[in-house]
């Protein structure tokens, strides 16, 4: 699988021979074929068969596909080479956002007084206290009980 950068200039090289045919008319091109986008791109072929064909950034496209090289010499089609792409940025960064250990929370905090009446605190402290269930190990057939004799006694 071949690799091809979306934020870097791509270049790609190989050697080509050619039997039966001029180099010096010969040209070379890549095409690259995306999900919904096709590029084509034109590279020079030199005498000793040296072939390089400069692509830009291809930022355009989101994920692989297909890369093909395409040569044409004396009005001849060559499809000598083709390979599944993989689309990569040549640079990452991963960045890990650590918590602070020790968090320093300041809250504004105000005094508020109240003056309760002589008479209202004495009726407060009057008044029969509230029974409460203390944490025990009270269970559901316990108080199955309860509510039978409670139904009794009415």
């Amino acid at each position: 699988m071949y690799t091809l950068y979306s934020d870097k200039k791509n270049i790609f090289e190989c050697d080509i021979q050619l039997e039966g045919a001029s180099l010096s008319q010969a040209f070379a091109r890549v095409i690259v074929e995306g999900d919904n986008l096709n590029l084509v791109f034109k590279g020079d072929i030199t005498t000793d068969g040296n072939c390089r064909i400069e692509m830009p950034r291809l930022n355009m496209l989101k994920e692989g596909g297909e890369l093909k090289l395409e040569v044409i010499a004396d009005d001849m089609y060559f499809n000598p080479w083709n390979s599944e792409f993989e689309l990569k940025k040549s640079k990452n960064i991963t960045v890990e956002v650590k918590q602070p250990t020790n968090k320093v929370i300041t809250e504004n905090k105000a005094t508020v007084k109240v003056k309760i009446p002589t008479a209202s605190r004495t009726k407060k402290l009057a008044a029969k206290p509230k029974r409460t269930i203390k944490e025990s190990n009270f269970t559901k057939q316990d108080l199955k009980k309860l509510l039978l004799k409670l139904r009794s006694k009415d």
